[in-house]
């Protein structure tokens, strides 16, 4: 069956991002992007700056979170719109995650808002799996 690369889930309080990916480093990626596209259209970003970003974690699961969390970071604080990244490794059994972050400075005018920012990443319905064949990341972010 194949997937989109992310959905939104139904959640009483915040939104529930699931991820899809043939790979779990395209999960991680979707993952990413699919919470970045809750805030304004990543698809209007222009490539034009890129940031190297590294990230570890004691297991997957904090892998993700702390990546999540650094994407949130690099918007949120830096301002910067992404709207492609590239996993140049990702270690499952030593967690960590290199990747490089394709953006612009973000414009108002030119990406959009949808209305909603996310505040911070959660462990809340947190779950990494592999059914047949493909990856699904899904977790809780608080808006």
């Amino acid at each position: 069956m194949k997937h989109p690369r992310f959905e939104y889930g139904d959640h009483t309080a915040d939104i529930l991002v699931i991820a899809y990916g043939q790979s779990l480093p395209e999960a991680f990626k979707n993952a990413a992007l699919g919470v970045l596209n809750i805030m304004y259209d990543t698809s209007r970003v222009n490539p034009i700056s890129k940031v190297d970003v590294e990230v570890n974690g004691d297991d997957l699961e904090q892998l993700l979170f702390n990546w999540i969390d650094e994407v949130i970071y690099w918007f949120d604080g830096k301002k910067m719109a992404i709207g492609d990244i590239t996993v140049s490794e990702l270690n499952e059994n030593k967690p960590k995650i290199k990747a490089t972050l394709l953006g612009e400075h973000y414009d108002l005018g030119r990406h959009g808002f949808r209305g909603t920012i996310v505040k911070a990443m959660t462990y809340n319905m947190m779950s990494i799996e592999r059914i047949n064949g493909e990856f699904k990341v899904q977790f809780v972010v608080d808006i």
